[in-house]
């Protein structure tokens, strides 16, 4: 098990969480689609900071999850259309 980490990292780990859980929601009720800029970027954005939180607190099946939907969000962005 990890170490136990600051309250940034929890705030950060929060936020993170947030984006992934909004983005999700949004697509849910068709206020995005899962090609959109905005749900990307919160994917990516989501995945990327509890990527990161993960290895601070030593879960490393979680980097490798959370990285791995990072970068698939990443790689999808380059098709990705800024809203109109």
């Amino acid at each position: 098990m990890g170490t136990e980490p600051g309250l940034v990292w929890r705030a950060l780990s929060v936020a993170g969480l947030l984006c992934l859980v909004g983005a999700y929601l949004a697509n849910q009720r068709g206020r995005c689609a899962a090609t959109s800029l905005r749900y990307l970027l919160a994917n990516a954005a989501g995945a990327g900071v509890l990527a990161a939180y993960s290895a601070v607190i030593g879960e490393w099946v979680f980097v490798a999850l959370e990285g791995f939907w990072c970068v698939a969000s990443l790689w999808a962005l380059r098709g990705a259309r800024p809203p109109r």
